[in-house]
């Protein structure tokens, strides 16, 4: 590699890299009299792909620094920057320019400085692309050699860089309300027509502490951001940055008041708002990462058993029943292509994690689910794969060894392989035990760390089907293969349709009643065009016949999108949330309130114990112990009997407020079930995944028997 930084008297100086240009700098001014304040421009032109950094530089990196040789009398101001861009790359976060960027300085005469006819500076700077290369230079403007045309260009480059440099807070629409430290927690709550339309909040450095940049979040004109002090003796008086709206930058100067976390404050040592809380749970996003990786094993084995994932072992039992005719080696080899396929839509699933979180979104455990489009993608899928089973059609192609299968349900590696894939896919609505800790570690870690934790749950996820495949002596009890096999297959074809009216649930508390109709007016034409391709198709027929069949089947499938969701529910002008996300229950049930976290602040500090359920449709786990546990006669009452104020916290469709919450209690998905002592705002209890009748009654009895202990206090 060969690097020049030209460091010589020049208004122009370029940066090389083997005879490449990566920054070239230069000086600008559109200033004729010198005995006043004159702007000067210093513009930097940056390699595509290349970066120069702001005055805070992030995770890495190095501002523009700038010395001027003046003569005397002469002073310049600091330097100023115009609103920069974040920059992620392997969750490190910088802020910085790419392309192009204009700095602005402003020289201040005295009254009896001398004649100025040119000025000096020595720049330093840092360009990085996937590496950093230091450059510098020296630049002299000489005043006097200036054209009309030079000053011309210099006024308009000026001009437009003042237009794109931050503007004061006032100016924006919006006022800081607050801005308060609790713990390790920065929270700033924004009010104003357009406080909701702030997206970033970019920091200046802070004197003894570290900022975790990745983790700054703007949600409806409120701002969090942890920062961890380097000394036990540093403080958070002032901070300095830029609130970002509409992509330009409004400058904050705030005074920071800390939060008395020491039980000082309202009863219980509730300081401040539900979501500035340090709350004493099981502590799982402190974990050891030892282990995290031992409880992401032990979860994804008990995926295995969870209500949503038992759809998919008729796949893998219809497997088993298949492959128990053949060799030892040919019955390993799908076990590991079974494997594969989990590893591969875990290490996708990580992956597009990773993407969402350096974005700035805020994204758990089985969000996918919460997309409508997903959720048909998926039925749609699920009833292709029931119709195969239950025998409407074969896709059928000749394989290696001359055998005819199905591409839907193949039967070798390829099979093997998507089972794996499908297996993965219905497990993410869920949680389990170990699970839920393994993965509130994970979603709290770096981009490396993730995928290690996703690679161990699926490591235990698709270990007993590797197991068996390995050992098909343990499956002597699987009778010979014969015509029963048939009977079983299209068996197993009525568990799908099973999962796919399930999926319906799903999308009807996204799109309502009319989202379903829709969805199964598109099924209809799928399961007719399954049927053509079935019945006109076979490894026998001629060209002709085959390309008339899939005109006919593409004519079909086409005219069923149009009309249902073009024609019928016209989904583009769909919002995407729910239109059943109240979750009060009428009749006899539980009367659930809907969550805000201003609806558990409200009842937890006017003495009420507050009971709240994490839940989403998508969710099968949820549904069963809804079933089971929540809405039993014995729970009604116990909820009744201590005023209990029961709320329901519905992730069917994403929720920033819910999803911030998650990760406080060090979780990632749902179910999680919350109790909240009367006055106590953190100091909840934090119950498992998988719950009973009698461990919510305990927990019930503990938070009204606290209650009860601080009244007669």
């Amino acid at each position: 590699m060969f690097v020049v930084s030209l460091f010589f008297t020049s208004t122009v100086s370029a940066q090389m890299q083997d005879g490449k240009q990566l920054v070239v700098a230069s000086l600008h001014t559109a200033a004729t009299d010198f005995t006043k304040p004159f702007t000067i421009a210093l513009r930097f032109k940056i390699a595509d792909e290349w970066h120069l950094y702001w005055k805070n530089a992030g995770d890495a990196g190095l501002p523009i620094a700038a010395k001027w040789s003046l003569p005397n009398g002469y002073t310049a101001g600091d330097l100023q920057f115009p609103t920069p861009e974040k920059i992620v790359q392997a969750g490190i976060v910088a802020y910085g320019y790419e392309h192009q960027v204009v700095l602005l300085a402003d020289i201040s005469p005295s009254p009896n400085a001398p004649t100025l006819t040119e000025l000096s500076v020595a720049l330093d700077w840092l360009v990085c692309k996937e590496t950093c290369i230091p450059g510098d230079a020296k630049l002299t403007l000489t005043l006097s050699t200036l054209s009309a045309k030079d000053r011309a260009d210099a006024e308009k480059l000026i001009e437009a860089t003042r237009n794109a440099l931050p503007r004061p807070l006032s100016e924006s629409g919006v006022a800081l309300d607050k801005a308060q430290l609790s713990g390790k927690t920065l929270t700033m709550m924004f009010s104003g027509d357009k406080a909701t339309s702030i997206t970033d909040f970019f920091p200046e450095t802070v004197d003894g502490f570290l900022f975790n940049y990745l983790s700054i979040n703007a949600t409806g004109g409120k701002v969090t951001l942890s920062l961890t002090p380097e000394s036990k003796t540093a403080t958070l008086q002032s901070l300095r940055g830029l609130v970002i709206i509409d992509k330009m930058g409004y400058e904050l100067a705030a005074k920071i008041s800390v939060a008395d976390n020491s039980g000082g404050g309202t009863e219980g040592g509730a300081a401040g708002g539900l979501l500035d809380q340090q709350f004493k749970t099981d502590g799982s996003t402190g974990l050891p990462l030892w282990l995290a990786l031992v409880f992401a094993f032990i979860g994804g084995v008990i995926l295995n058993v969870m209500p949503c994932v038992l759809p998919v072992l008729s796949l893998k039992v219809l497997s088993f029943v298949e492959h128990s005719g053949q060799s030892s080696a040919k019955s390993r080899a799908h076990g590991v292509m079974f494997g594969l396929g989990v590893l591969a839509s875990f290490w996708a699933l990580a992956l597009v994690i990773v993407l969402f979180q350096q974005a700035g979104e805020q994204v758990g455990w089985g969000f996918q689910f919460q997309s409508p489009l997903f959720v048909i993608g998926m039925t749609t899928v699920i009833f292709i794969f029931g119709l195969n089973l239950a025998g409407v059609f074969e896709f059928q192609a000749p394989s290696v060894s001359g055998e005819v299968g199905g591409a839907l349900s193949r039967r070798d590696a390829v099979g093997a392989f998507m089972n794996g894939v499908l297996a993965t896919t219905l497990a993410t609505p869920c949680t389990a035990p170990f699970l839920g800790s393994a993965l509130g570690f994970a979603f709290s870690q770096p981009a490396s760390v993730i995928f290690v934790i996703f690679s161990v749950i699926a490591a235990g996820l698709a270990a007993p089907y590797m197991i068996l495949a390995a050992k098909p002596e343990w499956l002597k009890f699987v009778p010979k293969p014969g015509e029963w096999m048939n009977r079983f297959k299209q068996f197993m074809g009525f568990l799908l349709f099973a999962t796919a009216i399930w999926l319906l649930t799903v999308l009807g508390g996204q799109w309502g009643a009319e989202g379903v109709t829709a969805t199964v007016a598109w099924l209809l034409g799928v399961a007719l065009a399954a049927w053509l391709v079935g019945a006109f198709i076979d490894f026998t027929s001629s060209a002709q016949r085959k390309v008339t069949v899939w005109i006919s089947v593409t004519l079909v499938v086409g005219l069923s999108y149009f009309v249902a969701f073009e024609n019928l529910i016209q989904w583009r002008k769909l919002d995407g949330k729910s239109v059943a996300q109240t979750a009060a229950s009428g009749g006899d049930g539980i009367a659930w309130k809907a969550f805000s976290v201003k609806a558990v602040e409200e009842a937890v500090q006017s003495g009420k114990p507050v009971f709240i359920d994490f839940t989403a449709d998508w969710c099968f786990t949820c549904k069963v112990t809804e079933k089971t546990v929540l809405e039993t006669d014995v729970v009604r009452q116990k909820i009744s009997e201590l005023g209990i104020v029961p709320l329901r916290a519905d992730w069917t469709t994403r929720n920033d407020e819910i999803t911030q919450l998650l990760r406080k209690f060090g979780r990632s998905g749902v179910p999680l079930y919350v109790v909240f002592p009367a006055g106590k705002l953190n100091e909840p209890m934090v119950l498992p995944e998988v719950i009973s009748v009698d461990l919510l009654i305990d927990a019930f009895t503990k938070a009204a028997s606290t209650a009860t202990v601080d009244a007669q206090r």
